[in-house]
């Protein structure tokens, strides 16, 4: 894909996370299991086993997470749903599954894109699941073209507002966007702004009311905001645990030098993450008329 201006909103380009992911992506499916977010460690009433190892704790917490966010956004049969950073198709496949959807997932890194088109394959969904090597800047949709979408832990890679003015475009009158997405809520230091794009090939949160600014600048209305940042943590918390207790087969996969640095950062990260930032789930929607 072409390459791309950098905005003052925007630190890395969709070309720079692509190759990341390309290159060391596989991290996180070694850490947190087979899906690429957040885990709902906390459900009410359903207490985690403490004899299980972290990566299938964390596997069963992201397909928790993903039931939850099915259930938020509530797609109805035959509907078609955007998938804005889809990465290895898991979640869409979830979606499809669960409520007879179709759903088109984008991302840019084309290692993640050719999993997600091998997991369609296996699970003889290719008729409903559809996954693209695009920028979700730049969408090769036509507008109004789908029901509902999400973008989860996504947009951070991105230019804000240009992502959300492309999903708003794309999405039908009426229909809703799930994003879930982090903001500052402290002044970070240099260091603290330099981890987002070094250990996480992403853009530094906005404050909050940045944040809904761009969202209503988008034409977007809010419809709910939860918190979820005990579950961030918790997520963080094992992938450093993970990167630790694997250090030296990381090492020889991924290189001295990524690991050496991701080590270097994960707990300056994990402390910035829990004292000057939050987690949420907001519920958007393109009015109807």
């Amino acid at each position: 894909m072409p390459q791309e201006a950098r905005t003052p909103q925007q630190q890395v380009t969709a070309d720079e996370v692509g190759d990341w992911y390309d290159k060391f992506g596989e991290v996180y499916h070694l850490t947190l299991g087979e899906s690429v977010h957040c885990g709902l460690w906390f459900p009410p009433d359903a207490p985690v086993p403490q004899d299980m190892e972290l990566v299938t704790m964390s596997s069963q917490a992201q397909d928790r997470y993903t039931d939850y966010l099915i259930e938020t956004l509530d797609p109805k049969a035959g509907q078609h749903l955007l998938d804005i950073g889809c990465g290895t198709g898991r979640t869409a496949l979830k979606a499809a599954r669960q409520r007879g959807i179709a759903v088109t997932g984008v991302a840019v890194s084309k290692e993640q894109i050719a999993a997600a088109n091998r997991l369609a394959a296996g699970h003889g969904l290719t008729e409903r699941l559809t996954f693209e090597v695009a920028d979700a800047m730049r969408l090769p949709y036509e507008d109004e073209s789908f029901d509902c979408a999400w973008a989860i832990e996504s947009l951070c890679h991105m230019d804000r507002a240009k992502a959300l003015g492309e999903a708003w475009r794309v999405l039908k009158p009426g229909g809703d966007l799930l994003v879930l997405e982090s903001v500052v809520t402290e002044e970070l230091t240099e260091p603290e702004t330099a981890l987002f794009e070094t250990l996480y090939a992403a853009n530094v949160p906005p404050r909050l009311g940045e944040f809904f600014d761009i969202v209503s600048g988008a034409g977007f209305h809010t419809l709910s905001l939860k918190d979820l940042s005990a579950n961030l943590a918790m997520t963080m918390n094992v992938f450093a645990l993970g990167v630790y207790s694997r250090r030296a087969e990381f090492t020889e996969r991924f290189g001295a030098e990524f690991v050496d640095g991701l080590l270097a950062g994960l707990g300056s990260a994990q402390e910035t993450l829990i004292r000057k930032t939050r987690f949420f789930m907001a519920t958007l929607r393109k009015p109807a008329v």
